[in-house]
């Protein structure tokens, strides 16, 4: 009977660490729990007969030594195991020794790295933080800099406004200087050229008549001067302005002509007039400038003409055409640019005196007009100039033929005069008296007052606009507080004087100084000479209101028609605050009021409402006449509504 049994021995390794372990799960090739097996086989026989001593003997020490064997063996093998064992462990110790030293040169390596990484970082932030700190300080300096420029350049154009400024005042005063000589000049020159018309029209000799016409002519020719100095100051402050009139140009043209006939005579040249238009044609311009155009290019022609011709041909296509053309000294190419540059003087072997300017003034004017120049010239065989200026026939004015110095066709027999000039003011009284008028000369202002409180007793005033201590302003408004229909019209010098602005101001009409005493006839005729028979239009009139709505006509005329209302409303207030002496309560309304006058293109009316609202806070005494000057105004301000009513609104 054979038994086979078998044992299997599990040697549990020591218990490892995490490191140890945690390499085991990722080794392959880790070794496993060490397993014994012991196979053991018993042999045991029975005898069912008999049992045999010996042979029992035998067995049972041959299984005694078996056993022995056995445990000979299985001690051996136990020896074996444990060596194997304890192998293992000094494998396993070896192993756990490398990864121990692994796992600490990767720590050092690691740290090193992280301290490497750290050194590198604060090298990054060390370069960011001084590239940041210079990228800010270079920004600040440029801000700096920036900053620094900015000051420079306001500072610049606060020098250059003040410098502007100060220019332009010293412009606008070189301009009323100006002004105020031109009407200095004009005044006596007033006084002549009145008694040398007064003269041609007696009976003296022919070579007198000829030596006053000749001086008549020097005299026009120094108020062209006057106006050419004008001209340039208003170009060059921008300031032109152009007041159209309906008016015969051929009659200009030949006006002109005879103006220059006594030079040429004298020069022994010929001036002929081609009227290529026929006669009378009927334009709407400034009579003014137009004049002075043709009065400065003529005069260059007979300046720098010695013999021969000087043509003005007037023609009409699609715009009006001026030709002039002589046969003076000519100039090169060259030189025509230079002419056009004020105060510029082109050489000639006449060595003619000029100001230099009347070309320069010619080309301002002409472009004022929209039209345009051009000049072409020969050394030695003349000169050739051409205007173009978009100018269309118009119509004739109704009833515009002028009456002959008839007495019993006189409407105004009586006239008062306000002239502080006592020549001017004595060659009015005689011409006049001469023409059958009655006629009183005030030139004191004392005497103001009685002949105002007499008025009455006048037909019509005629008054200068500056007179010792009181303005034509202020005597119109004297006048009209005791007569509101007795015609007034202003006499002056002044240049920026037109008959519109005075119509503006309410006066009846405008003699400009120096004064035709022809134009006194026309007058006293009842030849108002209207400038125009129909008013000028809103874009004239009225330029920003017409920039700011275009052409919608019905909206501005709403917007005047609301000005209307409202300045009849403000100033019927206004006077009664005049009235009643509230000299803040005026402020306070002036101060509602000019703005809204000055949107309408009338900021000549508000002189006296901007200075009233200037002074809020002062005492009445620092603007003692604030009532007088208030009133004037608000006759003018009224006036202005009035026309706008009659000729827009109706």
């Amino acid at each position: 009977m054979v038994t086979t049994n078998q044992d299997t021995t599990i040697v549990v390794k020591d218990k490892k660490g995490f490191w140890t372990r945690f390499k085991n799960l990722v080794n392959p090739n880790r070794a496993p729990d060490t397993i014994v097996s012991i196979a053991r086989v018993e042999q045991e026989t029975r005898l069912t007969s008999r049992i045999d001593t010996g042979v029992y003997t035998d067995l049972k020490n041959m299984s005694q030594a078996a056993t022995k064997t056995y445990s000979s063996q299985l001690s051996g093998i136990e020896k074996q195991v444990r060596e194997l064992i304890l192998a293992e462990q000094n494998i396993s110790l070896q192993i756990s020794q490398l990864l121990t030293k692994f796992y600490n040169e990767t720590t050092r390596v690691t740290r090193e790295g992280i301290q490497s990484s750290e050194l590198l970082t604060r090298k990054i932030f060390t370069f960011a933080v001084v590239v940041g700190a210079l990228s800010l300080v270079l920004i600040l300096i440029i801000i700096f800099l920036i900053i620094d420029d900015l000051k420079k350049g306001q500072k610049a154009r606060l020098d250059l406004a003040r410098e502007k400024q100060l220019t332009e005042s010293l412009m606008e005063s070189r301009h009323k200087l100006l002004l105020s000589v031109s009407h200095d000049i004009k005044t006596p020159l007033s006084s002549m050229m009145g008694y040398m018309e007064m003269w041609l029209e007696e009976n003296i000799p022919e070579s007198m008549k000829r030596q006053l016409l000749s001086a008549q002519n020097s005299g026009k020719h120094i108020l062209s001067m006057l106006t050419n100095l004008l001209e340039f100051s208003r170009l060059e402050r921008n300031a032109g302005e152009l007041h159209n009139s309906r008016f015969n140009l051929t009659g200009l043209v030949d006006e002109i002509i005879q103006m220059f006939r006594p030079l040429t005579e004298g020069k022994e040249l010929d001036i002929e007039f081609e009227n290529r238009v026929g006669s009378p044609f009927y334009v709407e311009t400034d009579h003014t400038v137009l004049r002075q155009i043709l009065i400065n290019v003529i005069s260059n022609a007979v300046k720098y003409t010695v013999k021969g011709r000087i043509d003005v041909r007037l023609s009409y296509g699609n715009s009006l055409i001026f030709t002039i053309s002589d046969t003076g000294i000519g100039m090169h190419e060259s030189d025509i640019r230079e002419i056009f540059k004020p105060f510029s003087r082109v050489k000639n072997p006449l060595k003619a005196e000029g100001n230099g300017f009347g070309m320069y003034v010619t080309q301002g004017l002409i472009h004022s007009l929209k039209g345009e120049i051009n000049v072409q010239s020969k050394k030695d065989e003349g000169t050739r100039v051409m205007i173009t200026l978009p100018l269309h026939p118009a119509e004739k004015i109704p009833d515009e033929s002028k009456n002959s110095h008839q007495d019993s066709n006189n409407v105004y027999r009586k006239v008062l005069v306000f002239e502080d000039d006592i020549t001017l003011g004595n060659l009015i009284r005689e011409f006049l008296l001469k023409q059958g008028f009655k006629v009183k000369i005030c030139n004191n202002t004392r005497d103001v007052d009685g002949f105002i409180n007499h008025i009455s007793l006048f037909d019509i005033v005629f008054t200068d606009m500056q007179m010792p201590g009181i303005t034509g302003n202020e005597i119109l408004l004297k006048i009209r507080r005791i007569n509101t229909c007795i015609p007034v019209w202003l006499m002056s010098a002044y240049d920026d004087y037109s008959t519109e602005k005075a119509v503006s101001e309410g006066f009846s009409g405008f003699i400009a100084k120096p004064i035709r005493m022809g134009k006194f006839i026309d007058v006293l005729s009842g030849e108002k000479q209207v400038i125009t028979n129909h008013p000028p239009s809103l874009g004239e009139k009225f330029p920003q209101l017409v920039s700011l709505f275009g052409d919608d006509t019905e909206t501005i005329k709403k917007i005047l028609s609301t000005f209307v209302t409202t300045v009849y409303k403000d100033t019927e207030h206004l006077s009664r605050l005049i009235e009643a002496s509230d000299f803040q309560g005026a402020q306070q309304l002036c101060h509602k009021i000019h703005p809204f006058i000055s949107q309408i293109d009338a900021p000549h009316l508000c002189e006296v409402l901007m200075k009233m609202d200037s002074l809020r806070g002062e005492e009445e005494t620092t603007y003692s006449s604030w009532k007088e000057d208030l009133s004037l105004s608000i006759l003018q301000i009224r006036a202005f509504a009035d026309d706008i009513e009659k000729e827009y609104l109706f």
